[in-house]
């Protein structure tokens, strides 16, 4: 069979059809580049109060919430093609909000973030006034940082157990412990500042 034109017949450099493969996947490079800096835009979108709100309290309202988000989101931006789609966006970017946390204090050589039980699973401004939540999160402010962050993973972001065993690396076991050890903390705080 022979065919119209042989490659060896093409002179060197003028195969139009790899130069039209070239361009067409350059093009395909860069539709997948802008469509997962959409995705990764609508993802982040349902997370970022919650991921402001974790930052900002881990910090005890410091203004480096602020500059730590977007380490966060600069971070997550950064490592998002590795991101398997078939887990949990939320406890994905929490994990690395976690990573950074944990930077941030190292950094400052104190891990004495303060991350309170905020408001045991309610929204933050449904009861800010109320002198009960805030004798909460007075209670949750002499946590150790480890328990403070797992309450609050618990109670205001509402990851399960297994969500937060992945964000913080730990078992789901020691989680446990920590959140029933910090659980009795609290308690026996608020029981000291009630007797008082």
């Amino acid at each position: 069979m022979d065919s119209p034109l042989a490659f060896s017949d093409c002179p060197p450099g003028a195969l139009p059809v790899r130069a039209i493969m070239v361009q067409s996947m350059k093009k395909d490079a860069l539709e997948v580049k802008a469509e997962e800096t959409a995705s990764f835009w609508e993802l982040l979108a349902v997370q970022e109060k919650k991921l402001f709100n974790f930052l900002h309290k881990a910090l005890n309202f410091s203004e480096d919430s602020s500059d730590l988000y977007q380490d966060v989101v600069i971070r997550a931006w950064k490592y998002f093609p590795s991101f398997d789609r078939n887990r949990s966006f939320s406890a994905w970017i929490f994990a690395v909000a976690h990573n950074e946390i944990k930077k941030y204090f190292k950094k400052r050589k104190a891990y004495q973030s303060v991350i309170p039980l905020a408001l045991l699973a309610v929204e933050p401004a449904a009861h800010a006034d109320d002198p009960a939540v805030a004798l909460i999160h007075g209670a949750a402010r002499q946590l150790p940082p480890r328990q403070r962050e797992i309450f609050f993973l618990f109670y205001y972001n509402k990851f399960s157990i297994a969500e937060i065993a992945a964000i913080c690396g730990l078992r789901q076991g020691n989680v446990k412990f920590i959140l029933s050890r910090g659980r009795a903390a609290v308690r026996q705080n608020l029981e000291a500042t009630h007797e008082k």
